[in-house]
């Protein structure tokens, strides 16, 4: 009776909260119609090495050092690898607005936050804070989005794992032919680490002083294609990346002083036989060159490494995907006894994907591209990883 009696009372109140300017859909003074796009993406793994974590320490690849170059899937074990926070929005008529936080067991980052104009003339677009470069294929997109569950070779070795994600500016234009062309320039503050680091440093044994360039010092540009062949669709990108070089070891000798330049070109072939079931052929060949000068020996430093990969995927339904990999470093100057020795890796997985927000990934592969750092011997590893991914709220199509 008391609750009937409750419930008579505040009725007048409860219709009049329906009928209020705060409730109101179409009233700007409804705080809902301003909340963003919110998206949680997690990412765990299980992993098995044929060789232990410890031992794991002592072999690299070319152009990168363990265990930094393993962002993902790093420990033998369990991994919590990422948990992907999203958020997007319209700022106005002329701004979005995105944010992208990576939380892990370490901490958490601003994986990207960046600004996108929507109304500049003649097809221009402008994108400004931190964000990953339109370089390549691979680079733009977030771990999730690729076809398995690590970066290839040349991506670590020349790019980093995180790749080239910095803060600075880009501006796209879209050119106005019968297929899809975009041309894009950026400009972005250089890394910490990877092929483009900037910093400035004393070399120990020489006492020469080295003063980091001035920023911005990475400049990027690239080319992109996409046209139609009746089921298929074909795509075509050329990059470029240059940047001054300044970098030494932790103890301050065998520095480098120069500049760095990494070209890339990119090509993707999709052929859908219905809806869901389609086979994909996706390449990528990089070459990084590396000029300038060893501040410890005065030595004139001149150094070329090439890498490379390619993929097949089929998606037999919805659900079911498996897919080979093959990369590899081909060349690499440094190695003065056989530089075209090829450091090669070959990857499988198969995929159940339940829905399009969850996906579990089985991937091995067989790697005979890490030398240990002591003796140059190179070892053959066998990785098993087993991935799941879960995805809630609303989350935005993702590019082709």
């Amino acid at each position: 009776m008391k609750k009937t009696v409750l419930t008579m009372a505040l009725m007048p109140l409860l219709l009049s909260a329906e009928t209020s300017a705060y409730t109101n859909y179409s009233s700007s003074f409804n705080q809902s119609a301003f909340v963003p796009d919110i998206s949680l993406i997690v990412d765990g793994s299980y992993v098995n090495r044929s060789i232990s974590d410890d031992e794991m320490q002592n072999y690299a690849l070319a152009g990168s050092e363990l265990p930094e170059y393993n962002e993902f899937n790093a420990n033998s074990g369990f991994n919590l690898n990422y948990a992907e926070l999203s958020l997007h929005s319209d700022v106005d008529q002329a701004f979005t607005l995105d944010g992208v936080f990576h939380f892990n067991t370490e901490g958490v980052e601003i994986e990207e936050a960046y600004f996108i104009t929507t109304s500049l003339p003649w097809s221009f677009q402008l994108k400004g804070g931190k964000f990953k470069s339109n370089f390549g294929r691979l680079n733009k997109q977030h771990q999730h989005v690729w076809d398995f569950a690590d970066a290839p070779l040349v991506y670590n070795a020349f790019l980093t794992p995180e790749g080239l994600n910095h803060i600075g500016l880009q501006l796209q234009w879209l050119a106005p032919t019968p297929w899809y062309m975009m041309a894009g320039v950026e400009v972005m503050q250089s890394g910490e680490e990877g092929s483009f680091v900037n910093e400035s440093f004393t070399d120990t044994t020489s006492n020469t002083e080295v003063k980091s360039a001035t920023e911005p010092a990475l400049y990027i540009g690239y080319l992109k294609n996409s046209f139609d062949i009746s089921n298929a669709t074909i795509l075509f990108g050329l990059s470029g990346a240059h940047s001054a070089t300044k970098s030494a070891d932790d103890v301050g000798v065998d520095g480098f002083d120069g500049t760095t330049t990494v070209y890339g070109a990119d090509l993707l072939i999709k052929n859908y036989f219905d809806s869901y079931s389609y086979l994909s052929w996706q390449s990528e060949v990089m070459q990084r060159n590396t000029t300038g000068d060893n501040t410890t020996t005065s030595a004139a430093v001149d150094e070329t490494q090439r890498g490379a990969y390619s993929q097949l995927v089929y998606a037999y339904d919805q659900n079911w995907r498996s897919g080979l990999r093959f990369d590899t470093i081909f060349h690499d100057s440094q190695q003065i006894a056989d530089p075209d020795k090829m450091r090669n890796r070959y990857s499988a997985m198969l995929e159940y994907i339940p829905s399009e927000f969850s996906r579990i990934r089985a991937q091995y592969a067989h790697n005979s591209a890490f030398s240990d750092t002591n003796t140059g011997e190179y070892k053959d590893i066998n990785t098993f990883i087993l991935e799941l991914n879960l995805a809630i709220g609303s989350h935005g199509a993702h590019t082709f």
